[in-house]
């Protein structure tokens, strides 16, 4: 009998949005959040809408300078489930995101990561929600990350720079978090 396939899905617009970069990203990061601030402040309508989308630069320190592996992640997140697959899309659109993993709980309990051709790791991003259940599950993913390199956590979405080698910035970032 075959084991049923644990699929994991994101959706395309929050590739990245948590994402982990190295530590000697972290003016890019902080640099670019104030961008972002400043624009949403200018471009933000009477109704709550904006204007204008803001683009990021891209990062001049990329998570693929740490020379991480697939393997590495495995053995660090051990404590979470495996994906089989890992799909991306939008709507009731999906497709298999290529060169991309995935260990977690399911919805907004997840870490992905994908890998170029040479097995470096080039991205790793959280599809987090911070609540009284996932408190630990995340403090732990956290600190595994910190221990695994030095990097650090940038949630652009609120506009939060977390070094992930430091265990007060995870727990300011997880006492943040289980706010909103």
């Amino acid at each position: 009998m075959d084991k049923q396939k644990r699929i994991a899905f994101f959706h395309e617009d929050d590739y990245c949005q948590r994402e982990i970069l190295p530590l000697t990203a972290k003016n890019y990061c902080l640099q670019q959040m104030g961008e972002i601030n400043n624009f949403s402040q200018e471009h933000q309508s009477e109704n709550g809408s904006f204007t204008d989308i803001f683009i990021r630069e891209n990062s001049p320190h990329g998570i693929e300078e740490l020379g991480l592996r697939s393997e590495q992640l495995n053995v660090a997140l051990s404590f979470l489930p495996p994906y089989d697959l890992v799909e991306t899309g939008y709507s009731s659109y999906r497709e298999t995101s290529e060169a991309t993993y995935g260990r977690g709980n399911g919805y907004e309990e997840n870490i992905f990561w994908s890998i170029n051709e040479y097995g470096i790791v080039n991205a790793i991003w959280l599809d987090i929600e911070i609540a009284p259940i996932t408190i630990d599950m995340w403090r732990k993913v956290l600190i595994a990350l910190g221990k695994i390199a030095p990097v650090l956590l940038s949630d652009w979405g609120c506009g939060l720079c977390v070094d992930l080698t430091n265990s007060s910035d995870i727990e300011e970032y997880i006492k943040e978090k289980s706010r909103l």
